[in-house]
């Protein structure tokens, strides 16, 4: 019931004056029959998985894998990569998270796949060739597409956790995911916890119980702590990034994301939650994780995989006693040499995102501190 009036309170919010333009009012008439269509059927499909599928809840979740940290702090690099190795770890697809959280729905478009392929890609062809029209523009600040590996925090959409939903809904609560080892306890917190032990147990029964269940998750970063106590052997991949080019990088993907929903976005709204966000982040990494056994976890820092992805890769493997088949050692050597020949193209203004080099260091100044970065000029 409760979870129900948190909907009925972030439907309604959604449409108060304060937040009325036209554009906003155009794209709610569009999302929400779409976002109750989709998450109301995923639903009632989850709910039949207890009925035709009951043996997912017996299954193991061992060692998994949580890649988290700073957002823009190559989160998604590192967890592309470790998704190679596919005879040790699984994670989760764009499209499943999206279409198919639940078993039936996998073994339902499993088997228009297999219709599909049978028919020489007939309609999977012209269907993706559309995607990457439609998601392409994306490409340059996260690729995008439904296979590929993406962030399991879009399934918990229907417990109201999943942060990128403050985009649409700027609600408190959802700001409050940022946080949530500190402000969410209760019967909230263990319902989004249980509801993502499920997702997990789900993913293995589709995918092969013995495989390692991985995840990459910025969002996760403040659940560092939950994750830990409901997953005891879990293993930590903390990623780091001098806030200098992470702050303003991920403060202006947001903006642009906010400017989808209404374009007169208030960017002082949106900065300053930002700014706070990423501050705790940092500094609830820095403070738990060392709690935890060396074995459980490891520090990435951008600067240092961006260049050389392969050598931390292979350091990672080292450090939790994974072996390596030959096979990926092959593919982080390609990967390397990509990555040497790469040149970002993305240079953020601090001024015209209307950040100072004296409020990155008064807000961060700890972090410059524990890794030695250069501070902003």
């Amino acid at each position: 019931m409760q979870l129900l009036q948190d909907w009925w309170r972030i439907f309604w919010h959604s449409w108060c004056p304060g937040r009325f333009s036209l554009q906003r009012v155009l794209v709610l008439l569009l999302l929400w029959p779409l976002l109750l269509l989709t998450q109301g059927f995923n639903a009632l499909c989850l709910a039949l998985d207890h009925l035709l599928f009951p043996a997912f809840r017996n299954v193991d979740v061992r060692e998994p894998v949580f890649v988290v940290g700073v957002p823009r702090s190559g989160t998604t690099l590192l967890h592309r990569l470790l998704a190679l190795d596919q005879q040790r770890f699984t994670t989760t697809a764009l499209w499943e998270l999206l279409f198919a959280p639940s078993i039936i729905q996998r073994k339902l478009w499993g088997a228009i796949g297999w219709l599909d392929a049978r028919m020489a890609g007939l309609v999977s062809k012209p269907f993706f060739a559309l995607e990457r029209r439609a998601l392409g523009w994306l490409d340059d600040v996260h690729k995008t597409g439904l296979r590929d590996p993406e962030e399991d925090y879009l399934a918990l959409i229907p417990v109201l956790g999943c942060f990128i939903l403050v985009l649409p809904f700027p609600d408190q609560q959802l700001w409050q995911l940022n946080y949530f080892d500190r402000d969410v306890t209760g019967l909230r917190r263990a319902r989004v916890m249980q509801f993502y032990r499920r997702l997990i147990q789900r993913h293995l029964y589709c995918h092969g119980r013995d495989r390692v269940f991985l995840s990459k998750n910025p969002s996760f970063t403040p659940m560092v702590e939950a994750l830990s106590e409901s997953f005891p052997d879990a293993r930590f991949v903390a990623c780091f990034r001098n806030p200098t080019a992470a702050v303003p990088s991920q403060v202006n993907s947001i903006i642009l994301g906010a400017r989808i929903f209404d374009r007169q976005v208030d960017d002082h709204y949106w900065r300053t939650g930002l700014m706070k966000m990423l501050g705790y982040y940092y500094q609830h990494l820095l403070e738990f994780l060392p709690r935890l056994p060396e074995i459980r976890r490891v520090d990435v820092v951008m600067e240092s995989l961006a260049p050389a992805p392969g050598d931390g890769v292979r350091a990672l493997y080292a450090h939790f006693g994974w072996s390596m088949q030959e096979s990926l050692k092959q593919r982080l050597a390609i990967e390397q040499t990509r990555a040497q020949a790469y040149r970002s193209r993305h240079q953020y203004s601090l001024d015209g995102l209307g950040i100072t080099p004296s409020q990155l260091i008064e807000n961060y100044e700890f972090v410059y501190r524990y890794f030695g970065f250069p501070l902003p000029e």
